[in-house]
């Protein structure tokens, strides 16, 4: 049962008048996807108003229909319909009451990389845990997914992004989490935080929230003191490569893209061993991450070492497939920012091949005054690392191809790319394929069916 399931009870949460009295089964902003019984929030923003779709939900069967006040004149009169200044502002409001209401556990994650990867983690080796959805990690995201928690959760997970200073701040404090994560620190939407000074900043809002007593899960390194001088009222657990964080790992094998370590910490009683079906070094951080935080919740850990074991990457996310001409593909196609293209051309360059070790690079955007020098040290840092060759698409991955050097290439248009790199492969090459999300290089994948 989700936390606000009726009409009635949302309306008397919110002090608006009303007697209507019918099931909520769920809260939508797209009326499109608006079934029986559910709550449509009409929400602004880009050159939609969602206000003026309140008709087509009620036809499609919703309980309540949420809009903005002036557009009264406009819509049919029915007692579904209820006028407020801001729907955005009643979202939150819900959204609130849903988690002061929520029993459970709450952790939140928030990083520049690794985010979601470790929400899902931790979503697959907990029982009966929730998990926000995709990518529904911002002001209008995370709060529609609190109002789709249900009581049989024991624990909920939430990950949270930021674009700009105060982002964090925002989310945070909607869940306050009983534990908080902080994947990573680095070069991620530079556009609006200037700098990794103000990546750390809005990142670090996180611990503010965190409950009293409750636990922060973050990086081992610089800035582990940092962290701690904000608060003195909660536990701090570091996860790294040294001995010295809290948990750290050790004898590391990597097999047919298979990764088994075993966790260490003066918290064990024994050294516990991971198994994983995960690509690249910088998933050991994640499993780490997630691993403190079963440690942390008291939660089974047997049943989280088990379920590692089956755990698989969502799409776009370093999915190492079989490819056209006998050749292999990762798609890590997700998204990009310098620290994740590192991390993927790492996974290029570990994997045993004869053929060519082959890069296709989309731009990475948000990264404000640094983005032409960050796609250079691309191209710089792919060429050290073994890139046999490097393909390049959009105006920015021009300077990774340019820095890059010989047998670097740059197109404008996908289909001409497409056409050059099929001419280029041949049985036992290796690609890899990475971009922003706004660069959709999936669609190269989409062409080879």
């Amino acid at each position: 049962m989700i936390l606000i399931n009726n009409t009635q009870d949302l309306l008397t949460s919110l002090q608006i008048e009303g007697k209507l009295d019918l099931p909520i089964r769920n809260f939508e902003i797209d009326s499109r996807k608006i079934k029986k019984n559910s709550v449509f929030f009409g929400l602004s923003g880009g050159k939609e108003n969602g206000s003026l779709y309140a008709e087509d939900a009620i036809k499609r069967g919703a309980s309540l229909v949420i809009v903005k006040e002036k557009f009264s004149n406009l819509l049919v009169k029915s007692p579904k319909i209820i006028y407020v200044k801001s729907p955005e502002k009643i979202l939150i409001t819900l959204a609130e009451i849903a988690m002061q209401r929520y029993k459970g556990f709450v952790i939140g994650v928030t990083g520049s990389n690794g985010k979601t990867t470790t929400k899902n983690i931790l979503h697959y080796g907990i029982p009966n845990s929730f998990a926000s959805h995709k990518n529904y990690n911002n002001e209008i995201g995370l709060p529609l997914c609190t109002l789709s928690l249900e009581t049989k959760n024991k624990k909920a997970i939430f990950e949270m992004g930021a674009s700009k200073f105060g982002d964090i701040d925002f989310l945070s404090k909607i869940i306050k989490p009983n534990i908080g994560i902080i994947t990573h620190i680095g070069f991620s939407h530079l556009e609006g935080l200037n700098s990794v000074d103000g990546v750390l900043k809005v990142k670090s809002e996180l611990i503010n929230h965190i409950r009293k007593g409750g636990s922060a899960i973050v990086p081992e390194g610089k800035y582990l003191n940092f962290w701690r001088n904000i608060r003195s009222d909660i536990n701090f657990y570091s996860f790294g490569l040294n001995s010295t964080a809290s948990f750290f790992p050790s004898r590391i094998k990597t097999d047919k893209g298979r990764i088994s370590f075993f966790i260490e910490s003066e918290y064990l009683e024994k050294p516990i061993k991971i198994t994983a079906s995960l690509l690249g070094h910088h998933n050991i951080f994640n499993i780490l991450a997630s691993f403190a935080a079963v440690f942390a919740s008291r939660s089974d850990i047997g049943s989280f070492v088990e379920s590692v074991k089956n755990f698989k990457n969502s799409q776009g996310r370093l999915k190492l497939k079989n490819w056209i001409h006998g050749t292999k593909l990762i798609d890590d196609t997700y998204n990009a920012n310098p620290d994740s293209a590192r991390a993927a051309i790492e996974v290029l360059c570990s994997l045993k091949t004869k053929g060519k070790r082959i890069l296709v690079f989309g731009d990475m955007k948000e990264l404000g005054r640094f983005r032409k020098k960050l796609h250079m040290e691309i191209g710089e840092y792919a060429k050290y690392r073994g890139v046999d060759i490097l393909i390049g698409f959009g105006n920015l991955s021009s300077h990774t191809v340019s820095s890059f050097g010989d047998n670097g290439f740059f197109f404008e248009s996908k289909d001409n790319l497409y056409e050059f790199l099929t001419s280029k492969l041949v049985r036992g090459d290796i690609v890899l394929l990475k971009g922003s999300r706004s660069m959709e290089m999936q669609e190269l994948i989409g062409w080879t069916d």
